[in-house]
């Protein structure tokens, strides 16, 4: 879904595809846009799979600056937030979905960077600066990956530094809610064999929910981001990209707003207590003015956390995420047919948040959650072709390492705790804080065979296997450590939990998942204008262990995910009056087994028989069908360009759905049935020595989404989004460029996310909200 621009020569370390920033020349309108989606360059009208592909030019121009945006752009995507935390975004790609990024769950959909894979994507939102592409690959990623994913793949890759060329921007962008941003970028030629880029953004944006309360903002941006890449090209067929890239944020966190209660629940016990003169706090009359409050001033609430007194745990919410990494590509071309590429990555990743799950002055739920992790992989290729290139081919090996800690310390209904436990009402919070931590290693191996081979100029035949090997050990401690007191319950057959020493408060198990996955593509292109393809692939996702497991069921692994992929498709592309068509459209069936699901479960600790803990655990669901369709078009002029896009998708599961007091799973969370975009650009008839202008408005559309697996006060009724551009660039040739923009121009009011506790017994569910409405001006200048 991109303005065509002339084909690249890019080599097999630089992925690009090409497009162009202003309207393209008619002779270039059936130019190629080259996709890596086998990790080869192709036509993105060739190549038989499912994929779209955004250039970072086109990117700016359509006002995409965030990972959420990109949905609206591309088919069978949806982003929410994971629970109640935006900026922990959960993917979901074709029905499959990863609710939150724990540390020893794979993602269903993976996110790349610089072609290696980030399972933990915190932070990976603010990269969207000085890029190549993006690529949305949709369906099971089963072969040529690193990570097995059963939904898809997003793969950013940064701009690359050129060798010829000294080149440079600055651009600054402001806006309501106090928003600034700076974004510069470098390019320096070192020599005719190095080049240098370096490119930096930095973001501040007061929060537009506020507490009444504190005033204090949330849903506010406050990050840096950094990037240096060094291109060295010291012999002839020999390349080699090192990247450095730096994130760090610290910001108020995500406002969640109580949205809905029900009784008899836990709010019942509130009630009781309250009745008996124990506590004052009136849930359903603090429920009844925060929807007050939120109906007179929208994104306003009144939460506890932060006004000190016994219940406040932890003071004033806040969120810290900090991100590292170093890639390398190198490629050695060993002759015409054959070339060697290597590819390795570390990061690093720390995340501390502290935030009120129900928005409401009564402490229910205010966890502080962290992560340490680290990882790193190494991954070796073989490209080459055979039987005069009617044969290309890859093979290669995989190896990947994360190690670190996720958990959570939770202040967890503390006044129905106290109860409980018949302490004062008066006695510290903190007392009782509950501490769930995971600690350990994932590691994979996997060796890969792919090829493509040319059966005659029009039929060709692709296919490829993979082994996956992978290994993973836990350790996890469930405790109350300011009472010194061990909660993991190590004989479920007894209420309540064991006596068991600190030191010996800590449990472990490991567990190895082993699989072959492979797939096969029949593609006939009779023309140069047509493809068509029909292919079967076999997917996997590893098993894996709870983070924050209470006892030894909730120990054991869950079992990997397969899944089974039957897809045809067919592309076209030509010419209608002065302009080129292309389009491209998949139909798609899923047969999932022991589909893999989060859910959030209520533990009573005490044996009293009121959940006094929320933990978020991993199962199986035995079948799943996820079934659908994907439509894609462009049409360009010299004037102007269309984009659009539909897609459906369909889930039913067929055997194994959960029921949780008597409510049954909701089998389509997290993702629209009905998915429309429209992307309109206009470029203005102006005399050229004036330089480029251009108005770009886009419009989104999806039908309802469920947000929570069994509660329907989690159902997001339909909603569309109108976002709007005007853009000056090259202001008469003096490299000036100026911008007007205007986001969710009708200020539409929308949920992204929900944590739902009814159905677990606790009787609250919170919500957290998209963006009103953003708007805004840039400046920049580019040499």
């Amino acid at each position: 879904m991109e303005v065509p621009a002339k084909a690249q020569q890019t080599s097999p370390s630089s992925p690009a595809p090409a497009a162009a920033q202003d309207a393209p020349a008619n002779d270039d309108l059936l130019a190629e846009v080259v996709v890596t989606a086998r990790r080869r360059a192709e036509n993105l009208q060739d190549v038989p799979i499912a994929v779209s592909a955004v250039s970072g030019d086109a990117l700016t121009r359509d006002g995409v600056t965030n990972v959420q945006d990109l949905q609206y752009r591309v088919p069978a995507l949806s982003i929410t937030s994971g629970f109640t935390q935006r900026s922990n975004a959960a993917f979901s790609m074709r029905g499959q979905r990863t609710q939150e990024t724990q540390l020893f769950t794979d993602p269903a959909v993976g996110t790349y960077f610089a072609e290696v894979v980030q399972p933990r994507p915190y932070g990976f939102n603010a990269g969207f600066y000085d890029l190549e592409s993006v690529q949305v690959l949709r369906g099971v990623q089963g072969t040529l990956f690193g990570r097995n994913m059963t939904g898809g793949a997003v793969l950013v890759e940064p701009a690359h530094p050129k060798m010829d060329t000294v080149e440079g921007e600055v651009r600054g962008t402001f806006g309501n809610y106090n928003a600034r941003e700076g974004y510069a970028m470098l390019n320096v030629p070192l020599g005719d064999k190095f080049a240098l880029r370096i490119a930096g953004d930095a973001s501040r944006r007061d929060g537009w929910a506020t507490d009444v309360g504190s005033g204090r903002h949330y849903n506010d941006t406050d990050y840096n981001s950094f990037r240096a890449s060094l291109m060295a090209k010291p012999w002839e067929g020999v390349e080699s990209l090192t990247i450095y890239d730096w994130y760090r944020s610290n910001e108020n966190g995500t406002a969640a707003f109580l949205t809905s209660i029900a009784q008899p629940s836990v709010i019942s016990n509130y009630e009781q207590l309250r009745q008996a003169g124990l506590i004052t706090t009136n849930i359903p009359a603090e429920f009844a003015a925060a929807q007050a409050l939120f109906k007179a001033h929208p994104y306003t609430l009144d939460m506890g956390a932060g006004d000190g007194g016994n219940l406040d745990a932890w003071g004033k919410p806040y969120e810290k995420n900090s991100n590292q990494g170093i890639t390398n590509k190198t490629t050695i071309e060993l002759s015409d047919d054959l070339t060697l590429k290597n590819i390795f990555g570390w990061r690093r990743l720390t995340r501390d948040v502290v935030q009120d799950y129900d928005g409401i002055p009564a402490f229910l739920i205010t966890p502080y959650q962290f992560a340490r992790i680290s990882n790193y992989s190494e991954e070796l290729q073989l490209q080459g072709s055979a039987f005069n290139k009617d044969l290309t081919y890859i093979l290669g090996g995989y190896f990947f390492k994360e190690t670190g800690i996720d958990g959570s310390y939770a202040n967890t209904l503390p006044q129905l705790v106290f109860a409980g436990a018949r302490v004062p009402q008066t006695t510290p919070a903190s007392l009782f804080i509950q501490q769930q931590t995971g600690q350990g290693y994932s590691q994979s191996y996997a060796a890969f065979a792919a090829g493509t081979y040319k059966i005659t100029p029009e039929i060709s035949l692709s296919s490829g296997v993979r082994y996956n090997l992978d290994q993973k050990k836990i350790t996890v401690v469930s405790a109350l450590p300011n009472l010194n007191s061990c909660q993991f319950d190590t004989d479920l057959a007894t209420p309540g939990i064991q006596s068991v020493p600190m030191s010996q408060c800590a449990f472990g198990n490991h567990a190895d998942f082993a699989q072959i996955t492979y797939d096969a593509t029949l593609q006939y292109e009779p023309s140069d204008h047509l493809t068509t393809y029909a292919s079967f692939r076999h997917g996997y996702r590893s098993g894996g262990f709870s983070t924050r497991a209470t006892n030894w069921l909730q120990l054991q692994p869950f079992r990997p995910e397969k899944v089974d992929e039957y897809e045809i498709g067919l592309k076209s592309n030509g010419r209608l009056w002065d302009g080129r068509w292309t389009t491209s459209a998949a139909l798609f069936l899923q047969n999932g087994s022991d589909v893999q699901k989060q859910r959030a479960a209520s533990v009573d600790t005490n044996g009293d028989g009121i959940p006094d803990t929320i933990v978020t655990v991993i199962d199986n669901t035995a079948e799943q069908r996820n079934t659908g369709g994907e439509l894609e078009f462009t049409y360009n002029t010299d004037v102007f360009s269309l984009t659009g896009f539909y897609s459906y998708v369909n889930v039913e599961i067929e055997k194994g759905a959960a029921v949780l007091n008597g409510l049954h799973e909701i089998a389509q969370r997290g993702m629209p049935r009905h998915q429309l975009g429209l992307t309109g650009t206009v470029y203005a008839p102006i005399d050229p020595s004036w330089g480029q202008a251009q108005f770009t408005a886009n419009f989104t559309w999806r039908s309802q989404i469920y947000l929570d697996d069994f509660e329907i006060q989690g159902r997001q009724s339909p909603y569309g989004l109108v976002n709007m551009r005007v853009e000056w660039n090259d202001i008469k040739h003096t490299g000036l460029n100026a911008a007007l923009f205007c986001n969710n121009v009708l200020d539409k009011q929308y949920r992204v996310g929900v944590l739902g506790l009814i159905a677990e017994g606790l009787g609250f569910q919170s919500s957290v909200y998209g963006d009103p409405r953003m708007y805004g001006v840039q400046i920049g200048y580019r040499f």
